[in-house]
Parts: C-alpha cells; structure tokens; sequence
C-alpha cells in the first residue's frame, strides 16, 4: 500500500499546506500534489501584514515555513500535475503526470487563476505590455508609464508594489469605489505617483511589436481618451480584475456554482462523500491566505475522520508514513545555527538544502558532467562560485570548468557517455529556478520524471530539430513549470535543445524578441507566453 493514503490534497497554496500540517501532525498518511511551486499564489505577495501573530512576513517566506511544517509532521509532497480524478468509489484515485496513487480522502485546493478582462488587443499583446503578475513582470516597466486594471485588494497592492518602477501608476476601477479594505486604500495616499480613475474602462491596446497607444473611456459620461505615451516609449497594462477558480479537472465531478466556485458544506465537504475542498476554489466572502488556512484546517479535521471510518469499515491496516523525528530537526537546526555561528554558511546553498539534496542524488541512475562555459562577466563569476560549491555536494555530479563562451555564458549538462543532452541554463539557479536546475540533472542522469503514456507519445511526435528558449527571471512564480517541462522534453530528445535565460542577464534578447513579460518561451521565430504544462509544450514543439 506504499501509494495508498489516508488523504491526497490537490494544490499546494496555504489552504493545501495547512490541511497537510492538521493531517499529518494527527499520524495520517498525507501526499501534497503541486504542480508549480508550493505555496501558490501568496507567494507573490511582498509582504503579508495581516496573518495574525506574525506581524509583517513575505508571503513567500511565510509558504517555505508552512511547507516546512507540514514536512517536519511527516507530510510527503510531490511535484506533478494531477491529470485526472476518480471519486465515485470509497477509494479514491489520483492520476498524475508522475503516476497514479489511491486515497481515502481527496482535499481539492486547487485555488484560482487571474482573469482576463476581454478588451481589445489583450490576448495579443500578452507578454508585450499586458501583463498579469507584478512581480514577475515589473522590471520590464522601469521608468514608463503604467495602467492598472481592478478595484479589489489585488489591484490596490500590486500598484503599490509597481510604483517602485513605474514612472505613473494609474488604477482604473470599472465601479465608483474600492472593492479593497479602507486601510488599504488609504495606503494609497502615500504614493505620489499613484493615481485613481473611477469609472473607468480599457476598450483596446495596440502597437506593432509593443503597444503605442489605449483607448480608455469613462463608462458614467462617456468621454474617451487615447492614450500615447511619450515618443520613442512604450507602456504597461496589469490587470488584477479577479479571479476565475481552477476547477476544470473536475467541473463534472464534485457541485460548482454558476461562477465555477466549489459548493461544500460547514466541514468544507462536496456533494461527493470522501471529497472536500478548500481556499479560494471555494465559495467564500473574503479571499485571504488567513481564510484559505482555516478552510485548510477544518476539511483536514473532516477528512480524517472520514479516513479513520474508513479504516474501520473495509479492515484497512494503518498505512506506513514518515514519522516525525524531532531530533534530526533539532540536529538540523544545530547545525545551520552553528554554520552560522562559525562564519561556514555557503554563498548558496544552506546547511538544509544539502541534506535534502543528498537524498536526491542518491536516486540519480548514472553520473552528469556539467560544463561551466565562461567569460569575464558578471553572470559567468556568480555561476562559476555556484558551480564550484554545488560540485562538492556530490560524486554524482562532476563539474569542468571552460573560458570559452562568447556572449551567453551557462552551464551544459552531459550524459554519463560524455554526450550533450541539449540542455545549458544561462542563469544562477536561484529563487524559483533551483527545482528546475535539479529536476533537470534528475531527468540527464535518469530514471527521471515519470511520464504518462500520453505524454511520451506527444515528445515521440517531436521528429524535426527544435531549438527552444526560454526567457525568464528568478523572481517569476510561473516560469518554473515551464522550464522543466522544456526541459524534460529535451532529456528525453536527442533532437530537442533547450536554452534558459535569466532575461536580466541577456537584454539583448528582450530587445531582439520585444519581450515585456515571463515565462516567454521562443520557437524558431515564434513567441509563446505565460504557463503551459508539458503536454502543450510537445504539441507546440512538434509543429
């Protein structure tokens, strides 16, 4: 029964998280499926300063000590995309990218997406000056003029946040007011380049390869204003004009309502037995990391009972878990207080991290060379001390070093027969990209990621040589799906090549390509934007 649990929770934001630490910390055997990086949307919050008890805390710092948590319990996690669901049975099962497990319980928290609004050019200039993550994105804005679209609590924080980069900041609420708190609203006051525009909508944007121009109009008096910016310059347009709940996997599954919110009862039950859900897929007042918690907690206390019946009912033994070890967490914690302490702590990598890796490695089926290509740059001497210090983690990994790059310094992973996978990063495996760079040495050396029949079949179609970029930064939460799928693809490929780019590093990419946003995934001459899984990425790949 080693794939069978008491619960699977699809979604790893805080609602996920905080049903996984109830679970586990009450001996259940407890799988978290994420399929991007854990902690979800919170983790493009700057800074939460509402979460009782906690004063101000990032919302990515506060995701790593939840996660954190949640392990130390005995909670496993696994990185996939949960593909399809069967619930109709007292046994549940959980198709995913990486396999198939069973449970007793399923926790639907799988949260929401941002919506689009629909005006005129926005599909279209997706990537080249609309945009839908602050923190992705906001650098491209340096010193333009920027639109933002939305009223809600979004709307309001992420100005704020764009405001350290944009010349103006201009929120255009369709509404007479605020859908936000009044402490945040009047937040805004303290920002001299923010300004508000009530009844307001976009019509369209437009340009060639970037936009020069948006039509805006006042929807009480009608007048309009077609907006240029100044000559030679371009403009942003952000739109945080809600959400739209990620409930396609199983529309046809559990009750939804006409908005596509999951119905659920007091104990964050469906209308199907065994089956909760939590966080913002449900139906709800308020949307904050402080209500996804509780709903988090409350289907966690609910599906354990259920998982405790069930296990009476049908005679099932208590399924073997981690079990919390409360002195390897404190031997953990001595020895990063005394890397600390001594002055030993690493430039990168943590005294925690490498005791997570050392289990990695271990899995590693046969050896990769990776090949430091170098020249006198800024990026080569950050990649070139990463390299050295990640090269004495293990015998796994063998490293050489070589001062003969010309313009795209990066490091190239070899097989064990000394042949190219195709795959080089061209970046600091830092922040959201460090899973990737590691997923990537997994699926060189093998067995790697598993894939579905399906999704073999889809890279098998890839017959004609395709060189793939990707474009991305360490601060962007979707581009890390990307880059492993791209990945994962070219290891399994011998005529897929794969290139990821910090864009920091390489504005002459930017530049050549227009590109204003990431993940910016380039084909050929053909630009794609925003997050796809693997089986996307095939189809696109195979033409």
């Amino acid at each position: 029964m080693d794939k069978m649990y008491d619960a699977v929770i699809v979604g790893g934001g805080p609602a996920g998280l905080s049903a996984a630490i109830y679970l586990a910390r009450a001996k259940c055997k407890v799988l978290v499926v994420e399929k991007e990086k854990t902690g979800g949307q919170i983790t493009i919050t700057a800074d939460v300063v509402n979460y009782p008890g906690l004063g101000k805390i990032s919302g990515a710092e506060l995701a790593a000590q939840m996660e954190q948590q949640a392990r130390g319990f005995g909670a496993e996690f696994l990185s996939a995309e949960v593909i399809g669901l069967k619930l109709d049975q007292d046994v549940k099962e959980v198709e995913t990218t990486a396999g198939t497990v069973e449970a007793l319980s399923v926790i639907l928290a799988t949260g929401a997406n941002p919506r689009k609004v629909g005006f005129a050019g926005e599909k279209q200039f997706q990537g080249r000056g609309v945009a839908y993550c602050a923190t992705c994105d906001a650098e491209f804005f340096t010193g333009m003029d920027i639109f933002v679209i939305g009223g809600g609590m979004s709307a309001v924080e992420e100005s704020m946040f764009l405001s350290r980069y944009g010349r103006s900041v201009t929120i255009l609420v369709r509404g007479d007011k605020f859908r936000a708190p009044q402490t945040a609203v009047d937040a805004l006051a303290k920002y001299d380049n923010i300004s508000v525009r009530f009844n307001t909508v976009v019509d369209a944007v437009g340009g060639e390869t970037m936009l020069s121009y948006a039509d805006i109009r006042n929807d009480v008096t009608g007048e309009t204003q077609h907006f240029t910016p100044k000559s030679g310059e371009t403009f942003g347009v952000f739109v945080f004009a809600g959400y739209v709940p990620n409930t396609a996997l199983f529309r046809n599954l559990v009750a939804l309502n006409e908005q596509g919110y999951i119905i659920t009862d007091e104990r964050q039950e469906t209308n199907v037995k065994g089956v909760f859900a939590a966080g913002d897929v449900c139906i709800k007042e308020l949307r904050q990391v402080v209500t996804a918690v509780s709903d988090g907690a409350v289907s966690a206390v609910a599906a354990e009972r259920h998982a405790a019946a069930l296990h009476d009912r049908l005679h099932l033994p208590a399924f073997s878990r981690p079990e919390v070890d409360t002195a390897r967490l404190e031997q953990r914690k001595n020895s990063i207080e005394k890397d600390a302490a001594e002055g030993n702590e690493t430039n990168f990598i943590s005294a925690e991290i490498r005791e997570q890796l050392a289990a990695v490695f271990e899995k590693f089926a046969a050896p990769v060379k990776v090949v430091g290509h170098y020249d006198g740059g800024d990026l080569s001497a950050e990649l070139r001390g990463f390299m050295e210090e990640f090269a004495g983690l293990t015998d796994k990994v063998t490293y050489e070093a070589k001062q003969d790059a010309i313009g795209e310094p990066g490091v190239e992973f070899l097989r064990a027969d000394g042949t190219s996978s195709g795959i080089t990063f061209h970046a600091v495996p830092g922040g959201h990209e460090f899973n990737s760079f590691i997923l990537a040495l997994y699926n060189v050396a093998g067995p790697g990621q598993e894939l579905r029949p399906e999704t073999q079949e889809k890279i098998a179609r890839i017959t004609k040589d395709v060189d793939v970029k990707v474009l991305m930064s360490l601060s962007c939460t979707m581009c890390p799906d990307v880059v492993a799928a791209v990945q994962r693809i070219a290891a399994a490929r011998e005529n897929v090549r794969a290139d990821i780019y910090d864009i920091r590093y390489f504005p002459e990419l930017k530049e050549k390509y227009s590109v204003m946003s990431v993940p910016c995934m380039i084909v050929g001459e053909d630009l794609h934007f925003g997050k796809k899984n693997i089986d996307e990425i095939a189809d696109i790949l195979a033409g």
